[in-house]
């Protein structure tokens, strides 16, 4: 298995027949597709369970959502793939976005040079503004350079996992990820993305102005639980 994504799922079930369409549609035989049920208390599993899907489209459930990050490294850690991915199931991110960054840096990943991420582009002012004023406040407390830290995929060599040393278990995981390779003076290169309107649902991590203060106060916590080891 060449590629492994992982895709958290919480509370999707209006969605999660359309994001399987989507995968069917760009799936490759050497790639499978983690479908992490996130403890979802609404009928997100129940709806995979039924639908027809081929073996590398593989459903797991965990039944207490612990957090967006716990999702991930469940499923990074049943992953078989030689590369590692993850991306966000509300199809506000294509799935198509993960296969156009392991084919643009694959020749450097499997060579464990880098690490993948996407950079979203044209977004609404308050949502740049809110992504970038993050960036620029990483960057200056953990003397790193940080851009567009939620965005998504994620893709890195699968090495990599077992160094992964108490990585958080919320929407910090995305933090964490970037700052473990800067840490290791491992370039991280960026590919632009199209961030969609969310079409079911609500957004799990910043989508209302409650949401984004949640988020930037546990972002602004964990920047300065990663700075004590600066």
């Amino acid at each position: 298995m060449k590629l492994s994504i992982v895709i958290p799922c919480f509370n999707e079930s209006l969605s999660i027949k359309k994001l399987v369409d989507s995968c069917l549609k760009v799936i490759k035989n050497d790639t499978e597709i983690i479908l992490v049920d996130n403890g979802s208390t609404d009928e997100t599993f129940n709806t995979l369970k039924e639908l027809s899907l081929p073996k590398n489209i593989i459903p797991i459930r965990i039944d207490e959502n612990i957090g967006y990050g716990n999702g991930i490294l469940y499923g990074l850690n049943k992953a078989k793939g030689e590369v590692l991915s993850w991306t966000h199931a509300d199809l506000q991110t294509d799935i198509s976005d993960v296969f156009n960054g392991y084919n643009r840096y694959k020749t450097e990943l499997i060579n464990k040079k880098c690490m993948v991420k996407g950079e979203r582009k044209n977004r609404n002012y308050f949502d740049f503004f809110f992504t970038f004023s993050m960036g620029v406040y990483c960057s200056l407390v953990l003397n790193k350079s940080f851009v567009d830290v939620n965005a998504q995929p994620k893709i890195f060599h699968s090495s990599y996992l077992k160094e992964f040393t108490n990585p958080p278990l919320d929407f910090s995981l995305d933090l964490y990820l970037i700052n473990f390779f800067k840490t290791r003076k491992i370039k991280v290169k960026t590919f632009p993305v199209y961030f969609n309107k969310r079409e079911f649902g609500e957004a799990k991590g910043g989508g209302s102005i409650r949401g984004k203060l949640k988020l930037i106060k546990r972002t602004l916590k964990y920047i300065h639980v990663l700075k004590k080891y600066i």
